[in-house]
């Protein structure tokens, strides 16, 4: 896949993170305690994964701009009447772009 493709990947899937952070939880959704800081590491794992894919050796830049996304999106939900903010949130966006970086690397050794 080129870099083009990926990175029109990537900004549609910045867009449903967006979207999908700001809507209403539905009643009933939460089957588990924390479940929502996996959902948050897993969205920022796959974004991590398509943003280093798309941009090449820029696996700081990413990272650097996934981390303001993320911390950008707990106070655009602090801002809402239906969500609220968190840092724990915040923490697991972290830990899923670190997961990404690794998982990059791996695949790509420097």
């Amino acid at each position: 896949m080129t870099p083009a493709v990926l990175r029109l990947f990537f900004w549609a899937a910045l867009v449903a993170v967006l979207v999908l952070s700001l809507l209403p939880v539905p009643p009933g959704l939460m089957v588990f305690t924390w479940q929502d800081k996996l959902e948050h590491a897993f969205a920022f794992l796959a974004l991590g994964v398509l943003g280093h894919l798309a941009w090449c050796g820029r696996l700081w830049a990413v990272s650097a701009g996934l981390l303001a996304y993320g911390a950008l999106i707990e106070i655009a939900q602090s801002m809402t009447t239906h969500r609220m903010g968190d840092g724990w949130d915040w923490l697991a966006d972290a830990l899923g772009i670190g997961l990404a970086s690794l998982v990059c690397r791996w695949r790509r050794p420097v």
